[in-house]
């Protein structure tokens, strides 16, 4: 499925006229095309999500090696400040006073995976994802007859920030009174912003828009909706959790802990849907509840995403890792969830509990 494809299925209620120009559009102005089809996707929807499928056979699972450390090297403290020309990975600075650290793995099918954290506010709002969006919206709702708000992730694959940025502009001119361009917005400096706003009533939506590169040629679109007498509630706390956005590098030097998570799960959850844990002994917690389908099912298996919880973002001891899958063993059928619970112990993660949630 193509970005574009991708994009107009979940639209749902866009405006008809929109997508007839987009249509007529798409012969000579293929970004265009994309990424009207994205800003209204972004904008539209109330609930969305979803990741795009790896195919079967899956591939490797094995990550590229990460940069070692030199002997005698000793690692900056964690409260030091990002050298933003530099080839580190740090976590954002006071992310932790913002919510709970998400990190989340997004599969697109024909490409890498890109993996991305955000710190999200747990105690008043919930994220998720199906078919192509995270969603990050409040757990105590507005009423039906308020705007909608909320705060929206999605990725567009072979498209840069300024030439996504420059189109969604072109295509919220018809939705907004006002649409506005920013080389960067204060809450991620140097990232390509849109401020879009549909009047100065208590009641007319507002929309911010960052465009971040996602290191592999594409773009990660963030995409904050409230109305204005709400910007300095939700909307702050939206500009809170995009600050703390941040595409993982992981071929670059990371947290010991966070490496090591990733480098656990990724040998962990093909062996438990394979059936087969002979090769991840060492991952096995003593007396550890390792269950899944009961047989092998790996070469059936389409991963959608991965989804890591922690306790603690500087020091965790354990985490819950969801993988998002589908057996594809009949048409139609729905995603499942192999959540593993695992804990840290001597620096080594170890799985303590798995299973399948549907």
């Amino acid at each position: 499925m193509k970005n574009q494809e991708r994009l107009f299925l979940a639209i749902g209620g866009a405006d008809p006229e929109l997508i007839a120009r987009s249509e007529r559009r798409r012969g000579s102005r293929g970004l265009g095309y994309i990424v009207a089809a994205a800003a209204c996707l972004a904008l539209v929807l109330i609930a969305g999500g979803g990741i795009f499928p790896r195919t079967t056979p899956p591939p490797s699972t094995t990550r590229a090696p990460a940069a070692t450390v030199e002997p005698g090297t000793v690692p900056p403290p964690e409260t030091e400040k990002p050298d933003p020309d530099g080839w580190r990975f740090f976590l954002p600075e006071g992310g932790s006073e913002i919510g709970a650290l998400r990190l989340l793995s997004y599969a697109p099918q024909s490409a890498e995976a890109v993996d991305f954290l955000i710190y999200v506010n747990e105690e008043q709002y919930a994220i998720r994802e199906e078919k192509g969006l995270y969603s990050i919206r409040s757990t105590n709702p507005l009423p039906e007859d308020f705007p909608e708000c909320g705060l929206d992730i999605f990725h567009l694959s072979a498209v840069s920030p300024e030439e996504a940025r420059n189109t969604a502009a072109e295509a919220l001119a018809d939705r907004y009174k006002t649409v506005s361009l920013d080389d960067e917005s204060a809450v991620l400096p140097k990232i390509p912003y849109l401020r879009a706003s549909a009047g100065v009533d208590w009641n007319s939506e507002q929309a911010e828009l960052w465009f971040v590169d996602d290191g592999q040629g594409g773009t990660f679109v963030l995409t904050a909706r409230y109305f204005l007498e709400a910007e300095e509630g939700m909307g702050m706390q939206f500009r809170d959790m995009v600050s703390s956005f941040r595409v993982v590098p992981l071929d670059r030097i990371a947290h010991e802990w966070m490496r090591s998570l990733y480098e656990t799960a990724e040998r962990l959850f093909p062996a438990l849907l394979s059936n087969d844990l002979s090769g991840v002994s060492d991952l096995l917690a003593e007396d550890a509840d390792a269950d899944a389908y009961g047989e092998n099912v790996w070469e059936y298996v389409t991963i959608a995403s991965v989804d890591y919880t922690l306790d603690n973002d500087k020091d965790p001891a354990s985490a819950t890792v969801s993988v998002k899958h589908r057996l594809n063993l009949e048409e139609g059928e729905s995603y499942n969830y192999l959540t593993m619970e695992l804990t840290r112990q001597d620096g080594q993660w170890k799985l303590a509990w798995s299973g399948i949630e549907k």
